[in-house]
């Protein structure tokens, strides 16, 4: 018997959430129509660009403020994590009992696979380029574009390299 050596997936990297009770926001919206996915597309340039200021985490809580309702910045993060695939969560209810034998490796099955062609879509609208008007594309999904990068989780953790900062 070979036992298997390759290396496990990691949980779903931690998400640094948009909405946080130290952070100041707008008492009314400035989006009252916008969509949760046009709402995450928006927070997460913003956070994008606060990865560019020398203080970066205080950057990124004012654009927030200033465009964002506390109730907004919430509906951002639940949209967000709910993007996010955690294949250890599909192990743990695959070792429930509620479905049994080939229903329940057909539905894991469907479900990889899904998420695998899913996965494949989203590299696809990340590295269109220009040649491509990829809102459109992404909108059809509900995808937000870049998402899936370590800055959308957790923003400038490091901040960015070959860049200088003041901080130290």
């Amino acid at each position: 018997m070979t036992t298997d050596t390759t290396p496990s997936i990691p949980a779903a990297t931690a998400y640094e959430p948009f909405a946080r009770p130290d952070r100041s926001y707008r008492p009314e919206s400035a989006l009252p129509e916008a969509t949760d996915w046009e709402l995450a597309r928006i927070a997460l340039d913003r956070r994008s660009s606060a990865a560019y200021a020398d203080d970066p985490h205080a950057d990124e809580a004012r654009r927030i403020g200033e465009e964002f309702t506390a109730e907004e910045a919430a509906r951002v993060d639940v949209f967000l994590a709910a993007g996010i695939q955690d294949v250890h969560r599909l192990d743990a209810i695959a070792a429930g009992q509620a479905l049994t034998g080939e229903d329940r490796a057909w539905l894991f099955g469907q479900l990889r696979l899904a998420w695998h062609r899913l996965d494949r879509l989203h590299d696809c609208l990340d590295h269109s380029g220009s040649l491509l008007t990829n809102t459109y594309a992404a909108s059809s999904v509900d995808y937000v574009r870049w998402s899936r990068k370590p800055q959308a989780f957790s923003p400038l953790r490091g901040g960015r390299p070959g860049r200088p900062t003041t901080a130290g």
